[in-house]
């Protein structure tokens, strides 16, 4: 999963097909909530955020573009925090799978 996640031309074309019922359940309910959306605020979505650890799921992300027709992009929960420089790219790399404890450490000094 993590290696070949939702890519077409995955050798494990298995791991695809058990993964993408599943994506495009979010799918649908990102659906119901964009039209509720609109239908409520009377503007469309403009970007998707993806977070957590299945942000990086191989191929997820340009499934939601082709989906979608939207921008979307990984969240990074670090983007206004201070970090040291040594961090930069491990948190590039998995900074989204914090995303609920960083939410929850902010919350804690609020």
């Amino acid at each position: 999963k993590e290696k070949y996640g939702i890519l077409e031309d995955a050798p494990a074309s298995e791991v695809r097909q058990i993964l993408l019922p599943l994506v495009d359940v979010i799918l649908k309910e990102i659906e119901k909530i964009s039209q509720n959306f609109y239908q409520t605020e009377g503007k469309e979505i403009q970007k998707i955020i993806l977070a957590g650890a299945s942000a990086f799921l191989p191929g997820l992300k340009e499934y939601f573009q082709n989906h979608f027709k939207k921008e979307i992009e990984i969240a990074n929960p670090f983007s206004n925090l201070f970090y040291p420089p040594i961090l930069e790219k491990t948190l590039k790399e998995m900074g989204s799978s914090y995303a609920i404890a960083v939410g929850m450490a902010l919350r804690g000094l609020e």
